[in-house]
């Protein structure tokens, strides 16, 4: 009966261990990361400043974020995240593909950290 008790109590704290909170990564992060800045007039950033290098604002900082993000319709194909897909930002057209492979570099670096 004891190894019952202790086999049971091995599995939920196993459960338990693989149920941890996803890593959230904060804005500045990712704004520094990527040398995001503001532009004064829209409600996005321009990633080193390129006019056709734009991403909205809001920030994906999560998996769940990026999960929500890519299973918008409207947003398809604009989705730019990390290998792991934990860490992302939302394209704005129109979008130079040289950007796109230089934010993903910079955010599976984000990752690594």
């Amino acid at each position: 009966m004891r190894w019952l008790v202790a086999l049971l109590t091995l599995l939920a704290l196993a459960g338990a261990m693989g149920c941890g909170e996803e890593k959230t990564v904060p804005d500045g992060q990712i704004v520094q990361a990527l040398k995001l800045e503001p532009d004064s007039d829209n409600p996005v950033y321009a990633i080193g400043g390129d006019a056709f290098c734009e991403v909205d604002q809001d920030l994906l900082n999560n998996e769940t974020e990026v999960g929500e993000a890519k299973s918008e319709p409207r947003l398809e194909g604009l989705v730019i995240t990390d290998q792991d897909q934990s860490v992302g930002v939302q394209a704005v057209p129109p979008f130079d593909p040289s950007c796109e492979r230089s934010a993903r570099k910079a955010l599976d670096n984000l990752g690594d950290e």
